[in-house]
């Protein structure tokens, strides 16, 4: 009977043993696939940071082509600046040239005009010589037709006439008449001279009048041109500043992408941390603050990315808007360029008004300036606001890690406090010494406490920054 209750006794024993064994081995099961979860879920995150990582490379990449294209519009701008400032001077000079030539033509004239006097008064002295060659010739007909008789008549004629001083001091000397053929040869070579220098003087006045005609057709066509550059060079600014919206356009939806696939993969890095808060309460605790710190980490580098991207994207837009009224401002100061060239067309006096014209320019472009540094600093204040949001997620993160770092704690010390009672089944020895009863009560109490510290660990985590 003692045989047959020992042997009994053995076998409840073995029963229970090989109990203890398979729940072991469930257990170990259990254990090796939430391993196996866990390393999924690790391989998945490092694809999804990867990935993340890869597509941040390509925005930073984007944003510095971007960069480079807006600081050559501001080359462009600049080169327009010169440019303008180039014509403008041009404008000027071109005025001055207007005015010396306006100078020039009024002294041509005051010459032409002097010219003509002189040249209207050799006519009368031309006349009045022609009239007394031809009385002289008469005279010497006469006298060699009949020298006495013609003598007195003409002696009488020469007395009436007021006009030729010379003819009664020949007559009371009583020249002869070859002295009288040898001063009208004198009188016509005089005539002859005189006419000449009426031609040269016209010639004179001719050549003046053309050379000033030349001088303010060069000036019109100088006047045009420019026009036509700038209006060719505002068209190629337009042109590009349109692009440039296009491709900040462009810019700006791949960030909105860019941003709803980081929330989906904040979203996802939630669900895993809560998943890995769930099968990680049985893991070594330097393990779980290394996989705390790294998602901390991952998060705050995708926030200050993402922080990094929108302030750019807002300093682009700002240059975008200083280069849109900039290039009004261009449009503006061109269309009164214009309008002063065909004010210089209609009335060249208006020279002084232009000049006006051109000191309120030189007042807007201090104005314009004035706006420019203004919008500088607004855009400083808008980085020390940002600066300041930094810091504010910079202490927000540090609170997260130090509540990561309280509740590793928290479980450190419910491990070491309220720890499991060690199963006292020796499968080496054979000997069973507690009872499963109190291992199934020791492990539901162990449940319950890992998640309450689980629900403190969450509360701390989304507990807001005040």
């Amino acid at each position: 009977m003692a045989c047959q209750s020992e042997l009994e006794s053995s076998k409840k024993q073995l029963s229970v043993e090989s109990a203890a064994l398979a729940s072991a081995t469930n257990e170990i099961q259990m254990l090796k696939a939430q391993l196996e979860l866990v390393a999924n879920c690790e391989s998945v995150q490092s694809q999804h940071a990867e990935s993340a990582d890869i597509e941040l490379l390509n925005l930073k990449q984007n944003l510095s082509e971007t960069l480079s294209l807006v600081d050559a519009l501001k080359n462009q701008l600049r080169d327009c600046k010169e440019s303008e400032a180039q014509a403008q001077a041009l404008v000027n000079e071109t005025m001055m040239q207007l005015e010396a030539a306006k100078g020039t033509v009024e002294f041509l004239r005051a010459d032409v005009a002097k010219a003509v006097d002189g040249y209207n008064s050799i006519a009368k002295e031309l006349d009045q010589s022609e009239a007394r060659v031809n009385s002289l010739e008469a005279f010497v007909s006469n006298l060699e037709t009949d020298p006495i008789n013609n003598k007195c008549i003409l002696s009488e004629n020469v007395a009436d006439d007021h006009k030729f001083e010379y003819q009664p001091e020949i007559l009371k000397q009583g020249e002869d008449p070859s002295q009288l053929e040898a001063e009208v040869v004198s009188l016509k070579s005089e005539v002859e001279r005189l006419r000449s220098a009426i031609e040269t003087a016209e010639i004179k006045y001719q050549e003046e009048q053309n050379r000033s005609t030349v001088q303010i057709r060069n000036a019109y066509e100088l006047v045009d041109q420019i026009k036509s550059e700038s209006c060719q060079r505002e068209c190629e600014l337009e042109a590009e500043l349109k692009k440039k919206k296009a491709d900040i356009e462009e810019l700006k939806a791949n960030l909105m992408d860019k941003e709803t696939e980081l929330q989906g993969i904040v979203e996802e890095n939630d669900n895993l941390n809560l998943k890995l808060q769930e099968s990680m309460s049985s893991k070594n605790e330097h393990e779980l603050k290394r996989e705390i710190k790294r998602l901390e980490e991952c998060v705050a580098e995708l926030k200050a990315d993402m922080m990094d991207k929108e302030t750019m994207l807002q300093s682009i837009s700002e240059e975008n808007e200083t280069l849109k009224s900039e290039m009004n401002n261009c449009s503006k100061a061109r269309e009164e360029v214009a309008a002063e060239v065909e004010q210089v067309r209609a009335a060249e006096r208006e020279a002084l008004m232009k000049l006006g014209i051109v000191m309120e320019e030189a007042d807007k472009s201090n104005k314009k300036a004035a706006r420019v540094a203004e919008q500088l600093e607004a855009t400083q204040a808008a980085n020390s606001e940002m600066e300041a949001e930094l810091r504010r997620l910079k202490v927000q993160s540090d609170q997260w890690r130090k509540a990561a770092e309280a509740a590793a704690v928290m479980i450190s010390t419910g491990n070491n406090n309220g720890r499991l009672t060690e199963r006292t089944v020796s499968l080496d020895n054979n000997n069973y010494k507690g009872s499963p009863y109190a291992e199934d009560m020791d492990d539901d109490f162990q449940r319950k406490k890992n998640g309450n510290m689980l629900k403190k660990i969450g509360v701390l985590w989304k507990k807001p920054q005040k």
